[in-house]
């Protein structure tokens, strides 16, 4: 099979999951419903399998280590990730726990074998210089199951209020800031410079390699402290990892700094990048500030929509608009021509989103936070029929060459 047929087939997941999280989002909008739901379609259907997807591609370009020719592997690997996914969030909104805890099972079942291949194919790899970002990838993979076994303890009802909000914060730690952050942390290493037509920053690697075991470490601070009752230490956990973020982001500013993001696909990235340091930084001072764990809920709660997204939505469509031109392919012209459309209106779209989102935080109406939320929503949302154009471009081109 041809790459690019590939991407595209295995893109139709993430597009499917992202159209359910558009279609769920408005309907919020006007008939509120769970935000478990919106929340879950986001990060476990459209991120993770994106997550899935490319870091196996990466791995497989940084290693020079091929894939599975017939990729059956990688399809059973999604097969089971999607039917787990798809499960979870059934059982969720049946209220079967028994249902949820099958899925759940699926899904970590699926990520781990994932962790497992990438580790193999690193014991097989000659020395690369950019082995560390697929180090990042095994991480994050060892750490979904973990999160995945709190989310079914929270999926019970018989936990008490407080001990509802440490394992909460535990969950999120380890799925949002360790299975995507690291993730993401990883493959900013090298495409970040890529995305802006720039060498790798000098100490670049090393940097990463410094900053993972901070992460790593930090995070599991985090998630045992969290479990734990120990706010203070939650507050140090999450310091280490700011610190691991900075180490990170050293060479991605010296990058930048010679050569600024100007389209849409780089500064949604970048952009994604802050509100993720924001969002830690102001979950830090939540947690030390609250007075006990049930107020430290309440408060994190509103840092929900900056880390989905600031963080996490924005720097999905931003990397997916970079990277969907290049595997689609067809030569430098259709190559231009299809990053083009998905850059159309990108400096708008961009400073849209991300004001809106502001409004949609700091907004002291509810009229105005929903009409900055339906405009964030939408705005993003374009990057779908705009995908969808770049796609069928690039195969009436394919088909006429």
């Amino acid at each position: 099979m041809k790459r690019s047929d590939w991407h595209l087939r295995a893109g139709a997941v993430v597009a499917a999951w992202l159209v359910a999280v558009a279609a769920f989002a408005l309907v919020d909008l006007v008939h509120p419903m769970s935000p478990w739901l919106l929340v879950h379609l986001l990060l476990l259907g459209a991120v993770s399998n994106a997550i899935l997807i490319w870091s196996t591609h990466f791995a497989a370009a940084l290693l020079r280590v091929p894939a599975e020719g017939s990729r059956r592997a990688e399809v059973a690997r999604l097969g089971l990730f999607n039917t787990g996914a798809l499960t979870v969030v059934l059982g969720m909104a049946t209220d079967l726990w028994a249902a949820v805890l099958a899925g759940a099972l699926a899904v970590a079942g699926a990520v781990a074998w994932h962790a497992v291949v990438l580790r193999r194919r690193m014991s097989r790899a000659l020395t690369s210089r950019f082995g560390t970002t697929v180090r990042f990838y095994v991480a994050a993979g060892a750490l979904l199951p973990v999160g995945v076994a709190l989310g079914v303890a929270l999926a019970r009802e018989d936990l008490t209020e407080p001990v509802h909000a440490r394992v909460a914060l535990a969950h999120v730690a380890v799925n949002l800031l360790g299975w995507m952050g690291l993730t993401v942390v990883g493959t900013l290493v090298t495409l970040w410079p890529t995305m802006l037509r720039t060498q790798v920053a000098d100490g670049a690697v090393r940097a990463a390699r410094q900053a993972l075991p901070v992460l790593a470490a930090s995070l599991a601070v985090i998630a045992v402290a969290a479990l734990a009752g120990n706010r203070g230490v939650v507050v140090a956990g999450i310091l280490g990892y700011l610190a691991g973020l900075a180490l990170a982001s050293r060479p991605l500013l010296a990058e930048a700094r010679g050569r600024p993001p100007t389209g849409y696909a780089s500064r949604a990235v970048l952009a994604g990048w802050i509100w993720l340091a924001g969002s830690v930084a102001a979950l830090g001072v939540v947690v030390a500030t609250a007075a006990d764990w049930v107020q430290a809920a309440e408060r994190a709660d509103r840092l929900g929509t900056p880390l989905l997204v600031g963080f996490a939505a924005q720097l999905l469509l931003g990397a997916l608009s970079y990277l969907l031109p290049v595997v689609l392919g067809g030569g430098p012209s259709v190559v231009r021509t299809t990053t083009a459309i998905l850059e159309r209106g990108g400096a708008a779209r961009v400073t849209v989103v991300n004001l809106g989102l502001l409004g949609w935080i700091l907004l002291p109406t509810e009229r105005g936070r929903t009409l900055c939320a339906a405009l964030v929503i939408v705005v993003l949302a374009a990057f779908l029929p705009l995908a969808l154009r770049a796609v069928l471009l690039a195969r009436r081109r394919a088909a006429c060459a």
